[in-house]
């Protein structure tokens, strides 16, 4: 959400949103570099399938 957010903020202020006029480039930085810290957006839904296909088998 935090990505979204920063992205419309940047995209409001035009070229200063991406320059170091403003503080969105950076912001929007190390938001990005926390989501991929945070680890594929895919492998945590492919976890959440998983257990939930095994719930399911269990019933």
């Amino acid at each position: 959400m935090a990505l979204k957010v920063l992205n419309t903020a940047m995209q409001v202020h035009g070229a200063a949103g991406v320059s170091s006029d403003t503080v969105f480039a950076h912001l929007w930085a190390t938001a990005r570099t926390l989501r991929i810290a945070d680890g594929p957006d895919e492998v945590h839904l492919g976890t959440i399938g998983k257990l939930k296909l095994q719930r399911a088998s269990k019933l």
